[in-house]
């Protein structure tokens, strides 16, 4: 799903009420991709951090991968408002101003500041068809039906 809110004035981002059970044990906000932010439960970001770390061995492209996202990463749980702080610096790098747009991804939420969001969409949107065909075969299990 797709869900506009705000930050409030001390920069803390009430999550969508009908998300907030995955996160009744906690929430990680990490850096993501496409300057935005991760939220994953403690047991979604373990599963993240072990794929992470299985995969980035000693070369200089894997630490600098397990240092983007794991530097950052900030646990928290959320307030009886079903309220999470969002660290200054996560803020700025996500360009987080006071409109915010939180996405379902899969196993993570991702936090978008909402006029990034909209240009990412819009952008993505003209190549939606050409991604999908791309995948089709692939990732998301698809087959030849002789078309």
């Amino acid at each position: 799903g797709e869900y506009e809110h705000t930050l409030d004035e001390k920069g803390r981002l009430t999550l969508p009420s009908r998300l907030r059970s995955y996160f009744e044990g906690g929430i990680v906000v990490t850096k993501g991709v496409d300057r935005c932010l991760f939220a994953f439960p403690p047991e979604e970001w373990a599963t993240f951090k072990a794929n992470i770390k299985a995969n980035a061995d000693l070369s200089a492209r894997g630490r600098q991968l397990s240092r983007m996202f794991f530097s950052m990463a900030f646990e928290a749980t959320l307030d009886r408002q079903g309220r999470v702080l969002i660290p200054t610096k996560l803020a700025r790098y996500a360009g987080l101003q006071r409109d915010v747009t939180v996405t379902g991804v899969d196993d993570r939420l991702e936090i978008w500041d909402t006029t990034e969001w909209d240009q990412y969409v819009s952008g993505a949107d003209d190549s939606f068809s050409e991604i999908v065909e791309e995948f089709a075969g692939r990732e998301l299990g698809g087959r030849d039906l002789g078309g």
